[in-house]
C-alpha cells in the first residue's frame, strides 16, 4: 500500500501512523520471533491495537519485510503463521473410558496436540466421534478412550504415532461429509474402522433422517466396498433426497449393542 494509492485509508488511520510505524519497525528488526502477540513489547502499542488493525498491518508488513520473513503459504488472515508469531496450540479433547487408566484421577481432558502425541496411554481401543455430547456420554469401556470435537481438524492427530498400534474406530454422521471425514482419517490411519455408519443403522433410524444441506460428491478411494456402496446411495439420492442421519440421533441402546455392552 502507498499513501498515493490509498489516500482515504491513510487519512482513516492518521492518528495511528506513529504506532503503526513502530510495529513495522519491530517486526523488521525481529523477523519470525516465535512469540505470542501478547508478548510483543512495543512502546505505546498494546495487543488490542495490533489485533484490530491486522488487515492493514498485514498489507504493510508484506511490503517492508524481506521474503524470508514471510510464510506466503499462510494467507493474510492467518497473521501469526504468516509473520512467524506463536499461535494458540490446537487442542485434543478426550475421555478415558477406563477409570483404572485415569491420569491423577482425571478422565476428561483437553491438551495440546503435541502433548497428546507423547501421552501414549495404555489403551487398546480409541474411538473418535464428532459430537461433543456423544463424547461426554460415551459409555465406560475397559482399555479404551474417546476423542471428540475434532471435526475437520483430524490433522491434529497426524503426529500421534501410538494410535497406529491401537484399534481405531470413527463414528460420524451417516451422510456424505461423514464418509468424507472417514476417508480423510484413513489417509492418516489406514486401519481405522467405521462405527455405526452402516446401512442397518441408517434404515433403523429412518424416522430421524434430516436433509443434508450441501452434500459432498467426489470419489472417496479409502472407503471399504460396503461403505462406498452406502456413500454412493447417499450422494446419488437413491434412498431419498440428501439423506442424513446425525450421530446424536442414534438410540443410545444401539450404541451399547454395537459395543457389546449390556443394556
Amino acid at each position: 500500500m502507498t499513501v498515493a494509492r490509498r489516500p482515504l485509508t491513510a487519512l482513516e488511520y492518521e492518528a495511528d501512523w506513529e504506532r503503526i510505524l513502530r510495529v513495522l519497525r519491530w517486526f523488521r528488526e525481529r523477523p519470525r520471533c516465535g512469540l505470542y502477540l501478547r508478548q510483543l513489547d512495543i512502546g505505546g502499542v498494546d495487543t488490542k491495537f495490533i489485533e484490530s488493525r491486522k488487515p492493514l498491518l498485514a498489507e504493510l508488513l508484506d511490503i517492508v519485510l524481506p521474503p524470508e520473513a514471510l510464510d506466503k503459504n499462510a494467507g493474510l488472515r492467518n497473521f501469526e503463521l504468516r509473520y512467524g508469531l506463536a499461535s494458540k496450540p490446537s487442542q485434543v479433547r478426550f475421555r478415558i473410558l477406563d477409570q483404572r487408566l485415569a491420569i491423577q484421577g482425571l478422565t476428561d481432558l483437553a491438551v495440546p496436540a503435541g502433548e497428546f502425541a507423547s501421552l501414549d496411554l495404555g489403551v487398546d481401543r480409541v474411538f473418535i466421534t464428532e459430537n461433543e455430547i456423544n463424547g461426554l456420554a460415551f459409555p465406560s469401556l475397559g482399555g479404551s478412550l474417546v476423542i471428540f470435537g475434532l471435526g475437520y481438524g483430524l490433522d491434529r492427530l497426524s503426529e500421534v504415532r501410538w494410535l497406529h498400534g491401537r484399534a481405531l474406530h470413527y463414528w460420524g454422521d451417516i451422510d456424505t461429509y461423514g464418509f468424507h471425514i472417514l476417508d480423510r482419517l484413513r489417509a492418516l490411519f489406514p486401519a481405522a474402522q467405521s462405527l455405526l455408519m452402516d446401512r442397518e443403522t441408517l434404515l433403523q433410524h429412518a424416522h430421524l433422517w434430516v436433509r443434508e444441506s450441501d452434500p459432498y460428491g467426489e470419489e472417496l478411494p479409502r472407503l471399504t466396498s460396503v461403505e462406498r456402496e452406502l456413500y454412493d446411495d447417499l450422494r446419488f439420492n437413491r434412498l431419498g433426497e440428501h439423506v442424513r442421519l446425525e450421530q446424536e440421533r442414534i438410540a443410545y441402546g444401539w450404541l451399547q449393542r454395537a459395543l457389546n455392552i449390556p443394556g
